[in-house]
């Protein structure tokens, strides 16, 4: 969902094709980087900009979806909606590597092996089906930044988190509060 900005009231868009589509999900740390350089080998220009025009139309699919779980008082989401994110999940192709960290110590990392183009979709949606599956739909906001696209989950210990940025959102507004109090 936070594949979107906004600059003043213009909005955004961070997925514009396929080279945005594959460093956005590095950024939201869904694929590895060394995943991109896989991938660019694999498909080619015109695949990952058909997989990113289809991350936008899931992401714009999904943003209603999840606004409404996280207000509606029954929390739960229909079949169809289950049944389409199972669809793009399906594919899916993991398999774990042990491997020794910087510190000498062997861990468990999780690896796909990506065969299709239309896999790329399925780190966004397996975050969105986790959120809906085992998260609390109380904590899932929007924030409350004049204009902001952006939505959280909120794991404040007082669960009153109203923005997604202090540094950026918060600070604006208590700007915006402070200039309006000394303007009287």
């Amino acid at each position: 969902m936070n594949s979107t900005a906004a600059l003043g009231s213009v909005r955004i868009e961070l997925l514009r094709d396929g080279a945005s589509y594959l460093t956005w999900l590095v950024l939201a740390g869904l694929i590895s980087c060394a995943d991109t350089s896989i991938i660019r080998e694999r498909f080619d220009t015109a695949e990952l900009n058909d997989v990113a025009a289809e991350a936008v139309a899931t992401r714009e699919w999904l943003r209603p979806i999840i606004a409404a779980w996280s207000t509606h008082e029954a929390g739960c989401i229909p079949a169809e909606v289950a049944q389409r994110l199972n669809a793009t999940l399906e594919p899916d192709r993991r398999y774990l590597q042990l491997r020794e960290g910087g510190d000498g110590i062997l861990a468990l990392h999780q690896h796909r092996h990506w065969t299709e183009a239309s896999q790329l979709l399925i780190p966004p949606v397996a975050a969105a089906a986790e959120l809906l599956a085992g998260s609390d739909r109380h904590l899932v906001r929007q924030c409350e930044g004049m204009d902001c696209t952006m939505w959280f989950y909120d794991r404040t210990k007082a669960h009153r988190r109203r923005w997604c940025s202090m540094a950026l959102c918060g600070n604006r507004a208590k700007a915006r509060n402070h200039r309006q109090r000394h303007a009287r």
